[in-house]
């Protein structure tokens, strides 16, 4: 068995999509001073790693606190498409052959890094999202800090949550191979939340 931590460590120069909250983490008590360390830590809810709730888009949408903690594992595929230019079509993913319900997209975003916000990062088009909704998939993880492109309407986002699919971003695949895994990404449980950080690893059976 072979695990990979898919998750970004978060940090105060760690890349924020525009407009959200930075992170930030300052200690609030020294075990000098007062016998312990403790930390006081301020962040969006969408940063770094995260899954979104149907709350973020629909206001009579779950929370993140709300969702069966059974949607957040089971068995999944991560697809590569590195080699796609601007964006994740349906007519990519015709070309793989998808059978589960987890499906996480592999794209430049996981080679580029996450030094910095790339305006230009990968993102799933609108007859892309379509076409994995008829699939029947429940999740979708993708390695850019939005599944929608930069500076458009957003479509995706809200067509994704209020047909059931969750959405994790912000998720490294570098060193993930085109393959079946089983996935674990576990959000914070926190009351009325639209997003939350979360660790997601996959696991692989290398007796396959």
């Amino acid at each position: 068995m072979k695990i990979y931590d898919i998750t970004h460590t978060l940090n105060s120069s760690m890349p924020i999509y525009p407009g959200n909250p930075t992170f930030s983490i300052k200690k609030t008590s020294t075990i000098e001073d007062n016998g312990s360390n403790v930390s006081e830590i301020t962040m969006g809810s969408h940063t770094g790693t995260h899954i979104d709730a149907p709350f973020h888009f629909l206001n009579d949408g779950k929370t993140i606190d709300e969702l069966g903690i059974e949607r957040f594992l089971g068995k999944c595929q991560v697809l590569d498409f590195t080699k796609s230019s601007d964006c994740v079509t349906d007519k990519d993913l015709k070309e793989k052959e998808i059978n589960t319900e987890i499906l996480l997209l592999k794209t430049k975003n996981s080679l580029v890094g996450f030094d910095k916000f790339h305006e230009d990062f990968i993102y799933l088009s609108e007859d892309g999202a379509r076409y994995i909704k008829n699939l029947g998939v429940k999740f979708v993880g993708v390695d850019g800090l939005s599944v929608k492109k930069f500076h458009e309407k957003d479509f995706v986002h809200k067509f994704f949550l209020s047909s059931g699919i969750l959405i994790a971003e912000g998720i490294d695949l570098e060193e993930v191979s085109e393959g079946e895994y089983f996935f674990v990404g576990l959000p914070l449980k926190i009351a009325g939340a639209d997003a939350s950080p979360a660790r997601i690893i996959l696991v692989e059976d290398k007796e396959k």
